[in-house]
């Protein structure tokens, strides 16, 4: 949908997704305002049921024009997809605000107060909402209240909004017996599948009081029966003393709100307000700094910062909204007292509706920098906020209407403005930037930041693109050095991965990665890209470990230096126990990425400790099933185990996954030689034979094959052919598995000292 022109609406990005529904935020080109579109999904067109309650919602909310009811705007059709047109509304629905625990009874009283109006407004009109919970209640950045989906409205019989389906009594027609609404939020009479009326919705907002008051839900139990059980017959128990205060008498409002009996509560919400009318004024409840001066003292300085969500309406700009908040994080990582996580893990959200008190809690973060950017030509539109994870309030947030060229300057005003809200002292000048500027040239900055984003894709294609990018910028520069770490990167990655030759890349990564340590020789990502090459080309081990170490030392937070060094020279060499403090390291800084899990696992593969390497693929791939990598891994876990049906089923995964590279191609060859399918290990031999007239495909992988096939003579023959290539997946062959046939051939013997691996 992102970029479909809808009537006259553009689609910009996906704000959420539900049991019935897909919500954009989208441009109308009409007004030159920003709406929010809510889509069936397409399943759900075609059920009757579910476009009856669409139009439900779209009519009863059409009809209330209240500054506490979300504004419907129009109803339409896109294809055979209905879709509503709403406000657009900024800030977080009550239920996120409640993860952080009670609220202080002040903004009970100002929220209490402004549901009770839009209620009130529902019910002046004939309308019962019948599905009150704290996620139909929104709760803009500046306080406003916003009563959501009124999908399950009840309609008496004087609200002329809908002809039909109305029963003879008045109430919408649903299945026999079917309850209506949400079980925890449930009135007795819902519950009992009887009428529900406007008494209903107080039932449930009072249940709603409660939990802001008391971080708890009053008949919350341990089943739904017991749940519905307490709804219907327990008593209801006395707030918390905490959560009373003189002015607001919650026992007694909360004890008339959620009484069994329907006549026993207010008649409306209208009663209600008339209750809270005799109350003393209440302080805004906000999510601006204003009100939050507490939460921000009691930061711990540590921040994730999320990739910038591109408004550009084009998804060729999404490199610039990534860039930008990888250059942030880079940025903040030079400030002392500050922790940042790092950008794999942060990146691991986009495109999802978050809540900041779990990716906090999965980051291990006090604060979340969240925001926007629209780019249009050289015209720049920033939008950020800084979020505080145990609350969700918003520290500090700002717009920037600025010229390309001004993007150096932004960078500094939004790193010294974090550290500002973060409390937090700068070294030297406050004036100064946090780290120095990479360069002056803004274009070729913006390609620097199109070729990171397209090397952090890592296929074939796009490492292509970023050395394309990263060239151009050398070009505009040709004292970018980061542009030439970017450029090694790209180059070594090729090689990592065994999409290029290693004579046709290595000398270019070498190149690159030289000519920006001569330039400056602080940057943690050109001396890993050197310690790979000393590692897997050089077979110079004590230069490789030299460069990881530079590396590490610089940037200690660099996850990729601790991940690389253990991986590409810990790991060769069986120093298992400092490869896996190194990969621990890599772990605590990413915690959310699935390559590091996934080295982890193969760690304990070539331990041959089996059991913990499948215990940890597994969660990778519960985790993302998509990652093929962890399926490949797994499936060589299972040929070790002699478990060959479960190893094709892994790496036929990774070969589709994958794009069947030549690695997958080979490794479900493999498997299927264990499992007795040894005509199928011929066809994808005589594959690879057919790529390698092509394209490269590393000899080993021909190795593994015939080794695989008891063809020993001609897996030595292609042993030799890599040793003369230099092929990178040599380091290996001291750890390996798949060796183990050869382990006692003089010819392997002498190639693993040649590669430096003392067997």
């Amino acid at each position: 949908m992102i970029g479909t022109t809808v009537t006259h609406y553009r689609v910009l990005r996906k704000i959420g997704s539900g049991g019935i529904g897909e919500v954009y935020e989208a441009e109308d080109l009409l007004l030159g305002r920003h709406v929010a579109l809510k889509f069936l999904l397409p399943e759900r067109s075609r059920d009757p049921e579910a476009v009856d309650r669409f139009l439900r919602e779209a009519r009863a909310a059409s009809a209330l024009n209240h500054p506490n009811i979300c504004t419907v705007h129009e109803i339409g059709e896109h294809g055979d997809r209905r879709f509503l047109v709403t406000e657009l509304l900024v800030g977080k629905t009550l239920k996120h605000v409640l993860y952080a625990g009670p609220m202080p009874s002040n903004w009970v009283q100002d929220v209490a107060l402004q549901i009770a109006r839009g209620l009130a407004a529902a019910h002046a009109t004939g309308i019962t909402h019948r599905d009150i919970k704290p996620e139909n209640i929104f709760v803009t950045e500046n306080g406003l209240v916003k009563l959501l989906d009124f999908g399950l409205v009840k309609l008496t019989e004087q609200n002329p909004i809908l002809a039909s389906p109305l029963t003879s009594d008045g109430f919408v027609q649903t299945s026999p017996g079917a309850l209506v609404g949400t079980l925890l939020y449930m009135s007795p009479e819902q519950l009992r599948c009887e009428p529900v009326g406007s008494t209903s919705d107080i039932f449930s907002f009072g249940i709603v009081i409660w939990e802001m008051l008391s971080g708890a839900h009053p008949f919350l139990r341990n089943s739904p029966v017991e749940i519905a059980s307490a709804i219907l017959n327990d008593a209801l128990p006395s707030l918390p003393q905490s959560a009373t205060q003189p002015q607001v008498p919650w026992n007694a409002i909360l004890s008339k709100m959620l009484a069994k009996h329907p006549s026993a509560r207010y008649a409306t919400a209208q009663e209600l307000l008339d209750d809270f009318g005799n109350f003393s004024s209440v302080a805004t409840f906000s999510f601006g700094p204003s009100g939050n001066g507490a939460a921000l003292a009691r930061l711990d300085s540590s921040i994730a910062v999320l990739p910038l969500v591109n408004l550009s309406g084009s998804p060729d700009t999404d490199y610039f909204g990534d860039g930008l908040a990888e250059e942030l994080i880079s940025m903040l990582m030079g400030v002392d007292g500050l922790r940042v996580a790092a950008r794999t893990s942060s990146f691991r959200f986009r495109g999802t509706e978050i809540d900041v008190r779990d990716v906090g809690r999965q980051l291990k973060v006090s604060s979340i920098l969240e925001g926007s950017v629209r780019k249009s030509g050289n015209k720049l539109r920033i939008t950020v906020s800084l979020v505080n994870v145990a609350d969700g309030f918003c520290l500090w947030s700002a717009k920037y209407d600025r010229e390309m060229s001004d993007i150096f300057a932004i960078q500094d005003e939004i790193s010294h403005a974090i550290v500002a809200g973060l409390r937090i002292t700068l070294r030297g000048s406050a004036d100064a930037s946090i780290v120095p500027r990479p360069t002056s040239n803004p274009d070729a900055y913006n390609l620097y930041l199109q070729g990171r984003f397209f090397w952090n894709k890592r296929t074939a294609q796009d490492l292509n693109k970023g050395i394309a990018c990263f060239k151009q910028a050398t070009d505009l520069d040709p004292q970018f050095a980061a542009a030439l770490a970017g450029l090694a990167d790209c180059y070594a990655t090729q090689a990592i991965y065994g999409v290029e030759s290693p004579a046709g890349v290595i000398p270019l990564a070498r190149e690159a990665a030289q000519k920006a340590l001569a330039i400056s020789d602080r940057l943690a990502e050109a001396h890993a890209s050197l310690g790979f090459i000393r590692a897997a080309y050089d077979w110079d081990w004590q230069a490789a470990e030299k460069e990881f170490q530079r590396a590490v030392e610089i940037s200690p937070r660099y996850a990729t230096a601790h991940h690389w060094y253990a991986t590409n020279c810990l790991l060769p060499l069986r120093r298992f126990d400092q490869a896996r403090a190194e990969l621990q390291m890599a772990c605590d800084l990413e915690p959310l990425s699935l390559v590091i899990r996934t080295t982890v696992g193969l760690q304990f593969l070539l331990e041959r400790r089996h059991d913990e390497a499948i215990e940890i693929l597994r969660k990778v791939v519960a985790l993302d099933e998509n990652f093929g990598m962890a399926h490949f891994f797994l499936g060589q876990v299972y040929v070790e185990r002699q478990m060959f049906a479960e190893a094709v089923a892994e790496l036929k995964m990774a070969e589709t996954l994958a794009a069947y590279s030549s690695e997958s191609v080979a490794a479900l060859g493999v498997a299927y030689a264990g499992a007795g399918k040894k005509e199928e290990t011929m066809r994808r031999l005589k594959e690879l034979e057919e790529r390698s007239r092509t394209r490269y495909v590393s000899p080993l992988l021909f190795t593994h094959l015939l080794l695989a096939l008891g063809e020993k003579d001609q897996a030595l023959r292609y042993l030799k052919q890599a040793r003369e290539i230099r092929a990178c997946d040599l380091i290996w062959l001291n750890v390996r598995p798949a060796f183990e046939g050869l382990r006692h051939e003089p010819a392997f013997v002498e190639i693993c000292s040649e590669v430096g691996l003392a067997q």
